[in-house]
């Protein structure tokens, strides 16, 4: 159970290891990106709301809005399938590029890309089909 995503991943051990990792590199970026560390997601959303210059409330809200569409695909049980652990491998390095949130802009979008990219890439192993 991954408790500050509020999800638990099933499935295929490697699939689960390497979402696992996907999800924890993001929990990452959110705490570097705004410096503060906290037990839940929601809870970060909440703290920001009233820290975050106007401009950012549209990505809280983003982010408020699409946390249960993702916790529903993450909830998916997970194939076996090496197409599936290799994009989510891609996603990691991409994403592990904008750790140090030299450019905040970026950050946003790489949490953003994981909040769209996620939930498409398991519909597409859900569905019998190749990322290819």
């Amino acid at each position: 159970m991954d408790e500050w995503w509020g999800v638990t991943l099933t499935g295929d051990e490697k699939a689960v290891k390497s979402l696992s990792e996907l999800i924890d590199v993001n929990k990452t970026l959110f705490e570097n990106l705004y410096k503060v560390k906290t037990d839940t997601i929601e809870e970060l959303v909440n703290i920001l709301d009233n820290q975050v210059p106007e401009h950012e409330k549209q990505f809280l809200n983003y982010v408020r809005e699409q946390l249960p569409n993702l916790r529903r695909y993450l909830q998916f049980k997970l194939p076996s399938n090496p197409q599936l652990i290799s994009s989510v491998e891609y996603e990691i390095y991409i994403t592990g590029a904008e750790m140090d949130c030299e450019y905040p802009d970026d950050a946003r979008g790489r949490i953003i890309s994981f909040f769209n990219h996620t939930p498409e890439l398991i519909d597409l192993y859900k569905e019998g089909f190749s990322a290819e």
